[in-house]
């Protein structure tokens, strides 16, 4: 080999080796997550006096968050919570009508802690508790206070959830809504992370940001500022973490039935 194509590969893997250093170091591009759109352009829940939303978001196979709600124009209001071992049932009659509401407490070591919350909790009325196979169920009476914005406040919450990711935007003209669809991608945020096998899409009322329905599912590996970071976590920990977000919305006419459960307290309170 003559001089000239040893320098010649001498350089390509010294090129070669730098950049692997700077691949180690940091990703080539970032990707802004949905949060950091402005205000008036990130994805919100629709406006309607009467409606039937539901959604989730799991991780791993276990739900951190999922809810069911439902909102009458002039009447009913109900919502169905659940986080991890405790699941909370709520439901209104009418606008400033009590709020009745049965909490499921399934651990144990949680239940005297719950009683006390509900205890000091102004406006609230502890009208029954059972203790069932290992689980706890408080029945609670409160004052009147419009159930509608608990409803709304839930599904706020799953839908921000949808702002880890950003997306890209595409209109379907044929079902009047607009599409987004995750994208992959290294993230900033407080601590950096990279998101990989994203599939669904989020699609919003026309072309507002009103989410309409949202299946999202994504691999998301925290901390992962580089190259390097994103292969130790992953050999260390049990990264990446897989979430299933899902999210849908009806408007239109819709009925509140009362549970079996609120007609029998507020018999038993009428027999008193």
């Amino acid at each position: 080999m003559d001089r000239r194509t040893a320098r010649l590969l001498n350089g390509l893997l010294a090129l070669c080796c730098l950049t692997l250093v700077f691949a180690a170091v940091s990703p080539f591009a970032t990707i802004d997550p949905h949060s950091k759109n402005p205000v008036d352009e990130r994805f919100t829940v629709p406006e309607s006096d009467e409606y039937r939303a539901t959604g989730a978001v799991v991780a791993d196979s276990e739900t951190a968050l999922e809810f069911e709600g439902a909102v009458t124009a002039g009447g009913g209001r109900y919502l169905s919570l659940g986080e991890g071992t405790v699941r909370t049932e709520q439901y209104q009659a009418s606008p400033g009508d009590p709020v009745y509401r049965r909490i499921i407490v399934e651990d144990d070591s949680r239940t005297d802690r719950r009683r006390a919350q509900i205890q000091s909790e102004p406006g609230w009325e502890l009208l029954r508790e059972n203790q069932t196979d290992g689980a706890a169920e408080f029945i609670v009476k409160q004052d009147s206070n419009d159930l509608a914005g608990d409803v709304s406040g839930a599904a706020s919450v799953v839908v921000m959830s949808l702002y880890l990711v950003g997306y890209e935007q595409e209109a379907d003209t044929a079902q009047a809504a607009t599409v987004y669809k995750p994208k992959n991608g290294w993230y900033e945020g407080r601590k950096a992370y990279h998101v990989t096998g994203t599939t669904g899409t989020v699609r919003t009322v026309g072309d507002t940001t009103a989410v309409r329905s949202a299946r999202v599912t994504l691999n998301l590996t925290r901390p992962a500022g580089t190259y390097a970071e994103l292969a130790l976590v992953r050999l260390t920990g049990d990264a990446p973490k897989t979430y299933h977000l899902s999210f849908e919305f009806e408007s239109g006419e819709t009925t509140v039935r009362r549970p079996a459960w609120v007609t029998e307290v507020r018999t038993d309170s009428d027999d008193r």
